[in-house]
């Protein structure tokens, strides 16, 4: 029988943490990529601090930030930012409860349930690769019209996560073997997850926009599967709240539909009565199209014909009304910026705003906006109120694309919109990343919005902003306050950057978040045991699972600061961004090539900023034959990073995100040139 310690058991929470970060719902992960960085500097200690404040009970949630997105009807969808504490213990209980149901669900997965199917423990990924449940749904209903099943009918549940009853949650929990302990520990954390800003704590709803919150939704869902009454006359199959049914005749499927109906009446949800439509199928591929789908981010493969992706577009768009949402989105992820794809998706926003994401991540591919453009999209933010989702996607596509005539009317127009106690948190958070780095705040409004921002997740905006090499009056003084926030994550965030950037803690000890301290020390910011940590060390344990005796303070003399914060920054980065990693390591190999060279004088000489320089040195090659493969590998990489250039030098292709899998070479690189410096310092 599962109990409440099976949450944090160590491996389990360790686990939790790898499944939060391979999350592949890119949408989710845009708003915490850089808090999940800050977290991973220091996350062996956090973690540890974490078990042993759910083992004491004394850990307590933090209410969710919402943000509200436009839905095509007019209302909205809302969107739960939960602590990046608090989704590793969301993502913990998932496992326990995602282990339990495995054995009941297994044999229905691909064959009449396909969505939201645990992978397992071996897995990297939390669950089955979404497009391969929607695939064979698809070919599951060809195969069901294939075989004379050609009435249909769909049964979709209205705002299903929302009306989950927390009751009804335990109760199907205690038929798993969970004992009531454990399910009033989960209703708690759902109730404070769900709150609205007005503190109304319901007892019902599950966060949405997490990834254990499909799974937690399945619990009550399999009621459908477990109690339908198998009838071979009827095919069903169910993807997340949305089932459909094939069938022979008419009257097998009203059958069918009234079971479904009292099934939903059992467990508190309710039926779109409106979208409950039996008809004969005149063509499966049509009906495929109204099926709902994960809202993935679609991004196409922008190696594709230009030309044809244009020509595509115009048809997909006749008359600038969108003929197949899902297309289009796909077709719009391969495009390359241009005026005349810009100049159409101007018209199909005039007449689908819905669209404004795909819409503002197109844009977002110019490296410099078109002044007419941006006087466009800043219009749009000023007279739009009612969404302040479409204004914060306006917003973050401004970031470093705006032409040096336009700055500062973009600024004086963010400036006044400016409202960190009352602005929706995804609006506020993008003014902020605007704003911050270029000094569009007073001092006063900086330190007046870092502590009393009404959103945690907005004060880590600014915390996280205030990282950037560019100078911001007052920010050693801020940085010092926030480290302090009795939320983790701004604490977090204010730890990095002061890490980052070098800045001497003037905070008393006493005050700063418990958090804040543990990413503090890997920073050897603050002493641990009386004496300072060296970040270099434990780094290169932390990702290469190597131990040297080198003492590299002393290796890397006057720059170990510097090379210090810059290491520590990339073992976060091996956590979360592998183009971070190798943009970052690029820069850590400078500075272990200034140490060397400075160690060795028989290398010769070597310029800071020069990598490029000695990948063919063949002094370097003889004798640190390691450490110059570490060197020519991570820069030879960088050339493919879309942080880096615009275009693969060599080929011509257009750069992409590195992938993940390249941290294995790049860690592998790093542990052997770490042994070929031990053995020789």
């Amino acid at each position: 029988m599962p109990s409440v310690s099976a949450i944090w058991a160590p491996d389990n929470l360790a686990r939790a943490w790898q499944w939060v970060r391979s999350n592949p719902d890119h949408a989710y992960k845009s708003y915490f990529r850089e808090h999940y960085a800050a977290y991973a500097s220091a996350d062996t200690a956090l973690l540890e601090a974490l078990v042993a404040r759910l083992r004491r009970g004394i850990y307590e949630p933090e209410t969710a930030t919402k943000i509200f997105f436009p839905k095509v009807s007019g209302i909205l969808r809302p969107y739960s930012l939960i602590t990046v504490e608090d989704q590793i213990v969301y993502q913990a209980a998932s496992n326990v409860i995602a282990d339990a149901m495995l054995p009941r669900v297994r044999g229905r997965y691909f064959r009449e349930v396909f969505g939201h199917l645990y992978a397992g423990r071996a897995s990297p990924w939390f669950y089955h690769k979404w497009s391969e449940g929607y695939r064979a749904f698809n070919s599951a209903a060809i195969d069901a019209c294939s075989h004379g099943l050609h009435v249909t009918a769909s049964f979709d549940l209205t705002a299903c996560y929302d009306s989950i009853d927390h009751g009804v949650l335990s109760h199907f929990l205690k038929r798993l073997g969970f004992k009531p302990e454990f399910c009033r520990l989960l209703s708690g954390w759902l109730a404070t997850w769900t709150a609205t800003d007005t503190q109304i704590r319901h007892n019902h709803g599950i966060p949405q926009g997490l990834l254990p919150s499909g799974l937690i939704a399945e619990v009550v869902l399999s009621h459908f599967d477990d109690h339908r009454r198998l009838e071979n006359s009827v095919r069903y199959m169910r993807y997340v709240d949305d089932i459909r049914l094939f069938a022979r005749r008419e009257r097998e499927l009203r059958k069918m539909l009234n079971r479904l109906d009292r099934l939903s009446k059992d467990i508190g949800l309710f039926p779109q009565s409106g979208k409950i439509e039996i008809h004969e199928v005149k063509n499966i591929r049509d009906e495929l199209k109204s099926i709902s789908h994960p809202g993935e981010r679609f991004s196409g493969n922008r190696a594709l014909s230009q030309p044809k992706v244009r020509r595509r577009l115009r048809a997909l768009t006749k008359g600038f009304a969108v003929r197949d949402p899902t297309r289009f989105k796909f077709i719009l992820g391969c495009a390359h910026p241009s005026v005349e794809v810009t100049r159409r998706l101007l018209r199909v926003y005039e007449r689908a705003p819905i669209f404004y994401d795909s819409l503002a991540r197109y844009w977002s591919r110019y490296e410099e906006l078109p002044a007419s453009l941006v006087d466009w999209l800043l219009r749009e933010v000023r007279v739009q109120s009612l969404y302040p989702a479409v204004q914060a996607a306006f917003v973050r596509a401004f970031d470093g694309r705006i032409p040096a005539e336009r700055e500062a009317k973009v600024r004086t127009a963010l400036k006044r919109l400016w409202s960190p106690r009352t602005l929706q948190a995804d609006l506020a958070g993008a003014i902020a990343r605007y704003l911050v780095p270029r000094e569009g705040l007073t001092e006063a409004q900086l330190r007046y919005a870092a502590m009393h921002a009404r959103s945690w997740w907005v004060r880590g905006e600014i915390g996280l902003s205030l990282s950037t090499e560019q100078a911001i009056v007052g920010r050693a003084t801020i940085v010092n306050a926030m480290l302090c926030d009795p939320v983790a994550d701004p604490a977090v965030a204010a730890a990095w950057s002061a890490g980052h950037l070098g800045i001497a803690i003037t905070a008393r000890r006493r005050d700063l978040s418990p958090s804040a301290k543990c990413v503090l020390r890997e920073f050897g910011l603050v002493k641990r045991g009386g004496r300072r940590v060296c970040g270099v060390g434990s780094s290169l344990a932390n990702m290469a699972n190597v131990t040297t005796g080198i003492d590299w303070r002393n290796f890397f003399g006057g720059d170990y600061r510097s090379a210090e914060r810059q290491l520590v920054e990339c073992r976060a980065y091996s956590e979360t961004n592998a183009s971070g990693w190798v943009n970052g390591m690029d820069v850590f190999n400078d500075w272990l090539l200034i140490a060397l060279y400075r160690q060795d004088k028989s290398l010769g000489g070597y310029t800071a900023g020069s990598v490029g320089s000695v990948m063919g040195s063949t002094r370097l090659a003889a004798k640190y034959p390691a450490v110059a493969a570490l060197i020519r590998g991570v820069h030879e990489k960088r050339y493919e990073s879309n942080l880096s250039h615009a275009k693969v030098r060599r080929s011509g292709v257009a750069t992409r995100p590195i992938r993940f899998g390249y941290l294995r070479t790049g860690k592998r690189l790093l542990r052997a040139a770490a042994l070929e410096l031990d053995g020789k310092f």
